[in-house]
Order: structure tokens, then sequence, then C-alpha cells
């Protein structure tokens, strides 16, 4: 019995030692890498159309949206100083109602 476990361990030894003589030679290849790198251009390419599909706003966008905003609120602070304070205190006389009119055959 433990001939066969050492006949399996050795051929997994060898099992592992060549699965990993075989990566890092894939894995220093330059055909690999190359195709790595076009793979990663790929998805990032990809990944750029579908986020442009969703219309969401970008940081720049955010940023830009923001700033304008920030103008107005500027622009609107400006014009409420500009206003007298009397003025915008003053509460505003009620309206008089119209008398009804009257029509000249009922008189």
């Amino acid at each position: 019995m433990d001939d066969r476990k050492s006949i399996i361990d050795r051929v997994m030894e060898a099992t592992d030692a060549t699965k990993n003589r075989v990566q890092q030679g894939v894995s220093g290849s330059p055909v690999m890498s190359a195709t790595k790198e076009r793979a990663e251009a790929v998805r990032q390419r990809a990944q750029a159309a579908a986020l442009a599909q969703l219309n969401l706003a970008t940081r720049e966008d955010v940023a830009r949206i923001q700033a304008s905003l920030d103008r107005i609120e500027a622009a609107v602070n400006d014009l409420a100083k500009r206003v007298p304070a009397a003025r915008a205190a003053k509460p505003r006389a009620p309206r008089a109602k119209a008398a009804p009119a009257q029509d000249a055959k009922s008189a």
C-alpha cells in the first residue's frame, strides 16, 4: 500500500512541477504579454462604450453643474442685498374687490 501511495505522490509532484514550469514559460512569453495587453485594451474600450450608452454624469459634469449653481446662488444673494430691506419687509396691502357691474336694464 505504501508503494502505491508513494507512486501517486511522485506523479502528483511531477504534475505540479510541470504545471508550474508551463505557467512560468507562458507568463514570460512576449506573445502572451501582448495578448494580455490587447485583451485589457478591448475590455477598457468596451467598458467606456457601455458607460457612454448609460448617459451617466461624469465627475467633470458634476463639477461643472456645481460651479454653475454656485454662480447662480451668488447672483441671487447679490440681488437680495440690492433690494432695500424696508421694501422686502413691507407687507402688501390687500386688494380691493371690484364692485359687481350692474346691467343698465336692471337699474
